[in-house]
C-alpha cells in the first residue's frame, strides 16, 4: 500500500457503532476517516465537502434510500463505495452493485475484513464477503449456459427465479428491460419445459435448481470471470 493515507467517509446512524468503526479503521496508519455522517443527506454533503477515496456506508439507514444515495454520490464525485452490515441477500447485493457499490461486508465483519475490502476496491476491484461470494457462485453454477435438467435457457432461469420469488410479469419486464409480452412468452416456455401449472410448482422447481431467494442476482455470473479467494 502506498504511503498516502486512504481517506474514508464513514456513514453509520448508530453513534457507538460509528465510533467503533472509526477507531478500528484508524488503528491502521494508512487509513484516515475525514468525515462522518448519520444519514443519506449528510452523506451527500460530506462527499461534496471532503476529498476522499472511499465511502463506507451502512446498508440500512433509517429514512434513507441507500440505493438512491449511492447512485447520487457516484454521479457527483469519484469515489469507491463499500456497503457495510449487509445481510446475505443477493437480490439487495445485485441492486447495490448496479448503483455503483464495489465492496460488500457482512454484519459480522471484523477489522481484517474491512481492511481487505478497502484494499480491494482501492485497487480497482470488487469485494464480497465469503458468504456472499459462496452464494454468488451457487447462482453462477445454477445459471451457467450448460443445459440443465429442464433445458431452460439462462434468461428463463433468471425469470423463473423472479417469478418464484413473487415478482409479477410487469416487474420482471421492468427489471430486465423487456416487454411484458416477452416475459409472458418466457413464462409460457418455462411452464411448458417444466410441466408446471401453478406458482407453487415454479417455487419447487426454483428451489431444486438452487435459485430460491436469489432473484435478481443472476447477472452476477458475468462478474465472476476471475475470483481469487473472495476478492474480485
Amino acid at each position: 500500500m502506498s504511503d498516502k493515507c486512504i481517506e474514508i467517509i464513514l456513514v453509520e446512524n448508530h453513534p457507538i457503532v460509528r465510533e467503533g468503526l472509526r477507531t478500528a479503521l484508524e488503528a491502521n496508519i494508512n487509513y484516515k476517516v475525514v468525515a462522518e455522517a448519520e444519514d443519506g443527506q449528510s452523506a451527500i454533503l460530506a462527499c461534496d465537502r471532503h476529498s476522499h477515496d472511499i465511502l463506507l456506508i451502512n446498508a440500512v439507514l433509517p429514512g434513507t434510500d441507500t440505493y438512491q444515495i449511492i447512485s447520487s454520490i457516484k454521479k457527483r464525485v469519484d469515489t469507491k463505495v463499500i456497503v457495510s452490515a449487509i445481510e446475505q441477500d443477493v437480490n439487495a447485493l445485485h441492486d447495490l452493485r448496479k448503483c455503483g457499490a464495489e465492496g460488500f461486508v457482512g454484519k459480522d465483519a471484523g477489522s481484517e475484513e474491512y481492511a481487505a475490502a478497502i484494499h480491494a476496491v482501492q485497487a480497482g476491484g470488487l469485494y464480497f464477503s465469503q458468504n456472499m461470494a459462496n452464494t454468488i457462485f451457487q447462482v453462477a453454477q445454477a445459471t451457467s449456459d450448460k443445459t440443465n435438467a429442464y433445458g431452460l435457457t439462462g434468461r428463463e432461469l433468471e425469470i423463473l427465479s423472479l417469478l418464484s420469488s413473487g415478482y409479477c410479469n410487469k416487474e420482471v419486464a421492468n427489471k430486465y428491460d423487456l416487454s411484458v409480452r416477452t416475459v409472458e412468452a418466457h413464462r409460457l416456455n418455462i411452464r411448458r419445459k417444466t410441466q408446471s401449472n401453478t406458482l407453487s410448482d415454479l417455487v419447487r422447481i426454483s428451489r431444486s435448481l438452487g435459485l430460491a431467494n436469489m432473484a435478481g442476482s443472476l447477472s452476477a455470473r458475468h462478474s465472476l470471470d476471475h475470483l481469487q479467494g473472495h476478492v474480485i
